[in-house]
């Protein structure tokens, strides 16, 4: 595959979402869909595709994690992803912070802080601030979410440099219901 272009879990950017096994659609060009290739992490994959641009986003996310109440399965797992993604797509920059007058300010409460939003622990790559993606994607992010205070889940999604153009599109297929 050409190092500038990306194909997640086997799913080209701006290919046509027909090309996928799709499990469901979910309205709006989102599908849930079996990939070609999939990471032993994730159990649910999305994508949003239009019939112009083809697919220009995919999601993959963890089933959910139980945690301590350090988070300590969630970092390991987001640490591990990481490393994988880095070597691909260089470093990225990493967030692992609570928001300024949360009351979860103890690391024993690091998963109450995230399912409250009031922590937030992702780590972002954007093309305009880097060299290492390539030249098909815009940004990517790996993050972790709140389920509950004791349940967290892991996300990865890949946006195309043509998300812009789909989402217009997307507006204008829209516009033709009303």
């Amino acid at each position: 595959m050409d190092k500038n272009m990306t194909a997640p879990f086997g799913i080209e950017m701006h290919s046509p979402v027909e090309q996928l096994e799709i499990i469901s659609d979910l309205g709006q060009g989102r599908y849930s869909v079996t990939p070609p290739k999939v990471h032993p992490s994730f159990v649910t994959y999305i994508v949003q595709a239009t019939p112009g641009i083809g697919v220009f986003w995919v999601k993959a996310i963890s089933p959910p994690m139980e945690n301590d109440s350090y988070g300590a399965q969630a970092r390991q797992l987001k640490d591990q992803i990481h490393g994988q993604l880095s070597k691909r797509y260089g470093s990225g920059v990493a967030q692992d912070g609570l928001m300024p007058g949360s009351i979860w300010d103890e690391p024993r409460d690091w998963t109450r802080a995230l399912n409250a939003n009031e922590r937030h622990c992702f780590v972002m790559w954007e093309a305009n601030k880097s060299d290492t993606l390539p030249t098909d994607l815009e940004s990517l992010f790996l993050g972790v979410s709140g389920l509950s205070p004791d349940d967290t889940s892991l996300c990865i999604e890949y946006a195309s440099v043509r998300m812009k153009d789909a989402e217009a599109e997307l507006q204008d297929m829209l516009s033709d219901l009303l």
